[in-house]
């Protein structure tokens, strides 16, 4: 119980901060290069889930960026939801206080936008999630994978957590890692804009269609509706 009162005191905290500085502050273009003429970062994703179908989220954080030897740290709190005929099926809520922002020019593969993402900017830490005791099992996410979702049995539990963010929404056709040093393959821009996902990483090993055992992040993934830089 007192996790879950901690858990809603600090959402209701960062929400409430950056609606405030919502209204307070002018929006600028996001950019990942931009980083030395910002020190805080504040952004909210709120709606469908760009995996699941019949899913929705709710997704609010902040960055405060490093000087020149650091890239910064993060903090996230995120809620998701699951629906079927009967109304709510699954719902997971998570917060991730101390998170290390580790990097700023990721990439990788998605499944589900068959594209490759990149500049990504990755945040790692620990933090702790609750699900509802529901068995949601067989559901098909990331497009590739049948899981079974996790189940916390109603209780708080510590977990690895990541966050991926593309404040740009970047993206390649073709793989960047094939082509030689000093080449690029075009670069296009997701018309809806930047979008982050929250996750954690609790244990769910999968097979890559390349034959690769890794741990599947699991957690949402929504549009920015909201994305400021101080």
């Amino acid at each position: 119980m007192l996790e879950k009162m901690k858990l809603k005191v600090a959402a209701a905290l960062i929400a409430v901060s950056f609606i405030i500085m919502a209204i307070l502050t002018p929006m600028v273009v996001a950019h990942p290069h931009h980083k030395d003429k910002h020190n805080r970062i504040l952004f909210m994703a709120k709606g469908d889930d760009l995996d699941l179908s019949g899913a929705t989220n709710l997704i609010i954080g902040s960055i405060k960026l490093g000087g020149s030897s650091a890239l910064g740290t993060a903090r996230v709190v995120f809620h998701q939801k699951f629906y079927d005929d009967s109304g709510e099926k699954y719902a997971m809520i998570g917060m991730l206080k101390d998170g290390l922002l580790v990097q700023t020019d990721y990439y990788f593969f998605c499944p589900v936008f068959m594209r490759w993402f990149i500049n990504v900017w990755v945040v790692l830490g620990e933090g702790t999630f609750r699900t509802t005791d529901t068995d949601c099992d067989d559901l098909t996410y990331r497009n590739w994978f049948q899981i079974t979702m996790p189940n916390t049995r109603g209780k708080f539990v510590s977990t690895p957590m990541l966050m991926f963010l593309s404040p740009t929404a970047e993206y390649c056709l073709e793989d960047p890692g094939s082509y030689p040093p000093g080449e690029h393959p075009e670069v296009y821009t997701l018309e809806e804009g930047g979008w982050v996902l929250a996750a954690v990483l609790c244990g769910i090993i999968v097979e890559t269609p390349m034959g690769e055992l890794v741990e599947l992040p699991i957690g949402p993934v929504s549009y920015f509706t909201r994305y400021i830089e101080m």
